[in-house]
């Protein structure tokens, strides 16, 4: 009982106390990180990946361009399919992706906004020709952040709770998404630590808080405006939070 009791204001600590350490080195790293050359890939496409059996079949593709490594997702009809791996190099795109737990790849060329190819998938493929999406920039309100795109269902503040043993803790989250990978921080009143290994895909979140007395794993369904999920403290103590857009 004793034992439970010291990990619940651990947990405590955990959430309401920054990681200074953790805050210190991000910030030491994004300073020092050398200028990237500018990414001409990233974005949002939609376009059609054409079949002999199936006829034109309509897409909407969001490509996370990470100095050559590629990820992202692929909507389509039929449902979603996650870009799981790929590289982008002098024009010449591959990728791999998973619909339904069968690998298909992708393989083509970008010129100015478009990527024309081909795909391929369980013996069946055709010709892929994508154009960028036009995007509308929105200045973000003063002191706050950019609205979320439309069909983004994470990006944006959140107020949160997480319930340790019947004790309450607040904090807020800012959560950024990108094709299926989210990034953010969690902010209290002593101030930020940032999140890792943060995923989003199929209305499920998952993400990482790691402190100096171990990894907060965090884990919870998004659905009109709230996260409603668990949480694990390093394996030894694990409840319930949730949040709700601001």
């Amino acid at each position: 009982m004793q034992s439970r009791k010291c990990m619940t204001l651990m947990l405590i600590a955990v959430l309401v106390t920054v990681s200074t350490v953790a805050s210190a080195a991000s910030l030491n790293k994004s300073t020092n990180q050398p200028a990237q050359n500018k990414d001409t890939l990233s974005g949002k496409y939609e376009g059609v990946a054409k079949s002999d059996q199936m006829g034109d079949i309509p897409l909407t593709v969001e490509i996370k361009n990470d100095n050559g490594k590629l990820s992202g997702k692929i909507d389509t009809p039929q449902g979603p399919a996650a870009i799981t791996g790929g590289t982008f190099d002098n024009g010449k795109i591959v990728m791999k992706f998973d619909a339904g737990g069968n690998e298909g790849t992708v393989t083509a060329m970008l010129a100015g906004d478009k990527i024309s190819g081909k795909w391929e998938l369980g013996g069946q493929g055709g010709a892929l020709e994508l154009k960028k999406a036009a995007m509308v920039a929105s200045a973000p309100p003063a002191g706050g952040t950019a609205p979320a795109a439309a069909g983004d269902p994470v990006s944006g503040d959140w107020d949160a709770t997480a319930d340790a043993s019947g004790t309450s803790i607040p904090f807020t989250l800012k959560l950024k998404l990108e094709g299926d990978k989210v990034t953010g921080t969690s902010d209290s009143a002593q101030g930020s630590a940032p999140l890792s290994k943060g995923t989003f895909s199929a209305g499920k979140l998952s993400f990482s808080l790691e402190t100096p007395n171990g990894a907060i794993g965090m884990t919870g369904t998004v659905k009109d405006g709230k996260i409603v999920g668990d949480f694990d403290f390093a394996g030894q103590m694990t409840g319930k939070w949730e949040a709700k857009k601001k």
